[in-house]
C-alpha cells in the first residue's frame, strides 16, 4: 500500500493508519535495499553448474502434474510447526 503524503506534512497531522503506512514503506525500502546489496556481494553457489538431465526431466514432469492443493494449516500440522 503506497500512500502519497506531501513533504510539507507534519507527523502530528498524520492519522495512525497513515503513519503506520509510512513506517511500513520505509522498512520495506530499507529491507529491499539491504537484500539487494547482500545479493550483489554473495557468490552464486550454482554458477558454472549445469542441471542434470534427469533432474530437469523431473522438474518438467512435476510442472505438468496436477496435484491437490493443501491448506497452509494442513501443511504446518504435517511439518509439526503449528502453534
Amino acid at each position: 500500500m503506497s500512500i502519497k503524503i506531501p513533504d510539507s506534512t507534519k507527523l502530528i497531522d498524520l492519522t495512525l493508519g497513515e503513519f503506520k503506512a509510512v513506517v511500513r514503506t520505509i522498512v520495506e525500502d530499507v529491507v529491499q535495499d539491504a537484500v539487494f546489496e547482500l545479493e550483489q556481494e554473495l557468490p552464486d553457489p550454482d554458477a558454472g553448474k549445469e542441471l542434470r538431465s534427469e533432474f530437469a526431466d523431473r522438474l518438467r514432469q512435476a510442472a505438468h502434474e496436477e496435484k491437490a492443493l493443501i491448506s497452509l494449516e494442513s501443511l504446518t500440522k504435517e511439518l509439526g510447526v503449528d502453534d
